[in-house]
């Protein structure tokens, strides 16, 4: 099941006193900058502006090295892109963010590698791949484009993903997991 601040919010406004009014007052102040609200059982992150309600959906789009295509590619692709904005009518934005690399799938592995070896010469390989791994994430950034698909109601906001189908084989679009959405709006607000 989704988490829904809204419906939290009036169930402990049931019996609030004049300071829980004031601090939520203040937190409604905040959600007219940050209009997040939770997430449906879909996964859509849910938003609130004034008395609108509507939700949208982060997807990680493919990502491409426009330096090093030819000629025919980089106008095939640019005619794709190009097409795609004429023919989506809905909302959609692209954010791109230079983010923190995330490795620690790879960090995990090292460290089973690490716990299962037993030569000293693999292990002192694997212990020094790991470092490295831990000096990438905590100092390169990758660049990263996100697509968000905005929608009034969870179902309206369905259509329109499956409105981008013609395009997948272009942008070969994924839903993003809930943390990584956490992560991705900390980021737009809090510049990281």
């Amino acid at each position: 099941m989704g988490f829904d601040a809204l419906s939290v919010k009036k169930e402990k406004q049931s019996g609030s006193t004049r300071k829980l009014k004031k601090i939520q007052k203040s937190i409604d102040r905040i959600n007219r900058v940050y209009p997040v609200c939770g997430y449906s059982d879909e996964g859509y992150v849910k938003t609130k502006v004034g008395l609108k309600e509507g939700c949208f959906e982060v997807f990680d789009v493919k990502h491409f090295d426009t330096n090093i295509l030819d000629e025919k590619e980089f106008n095939s692709l640019t005619e794709s892109y190009w097409k795609m904005q004429q023919i989506y009518s809905d909302t959609l934005k692209e954010v791109h963010m230079n983010l923190p690399e995330d490795n620690q799938v790879q960090q995990e592995f090292l460290k089973y590698k690490i716990k299962r070896t037993n030569d000293y010469a693999r292990l002192k390989v694997l212990k020094a791949e790991f470092e490295k791994l831990k000096f990438i994430e905590k100092t390169y950034k990758s660049r990263r484009t996100y697509l968000f698909i905005f929608g009034g109601t969870a179902e309206e906001l369905s259509k329109r993903i499956e409105e981008l189908t013609p395009f997948i084989n272009y942008l070969e679009p994924k839903p993003v997991s809930i943390e990584k959405k956490i992560r991705i709006l900390h980021g737009m607000n809090n510049f990281i």
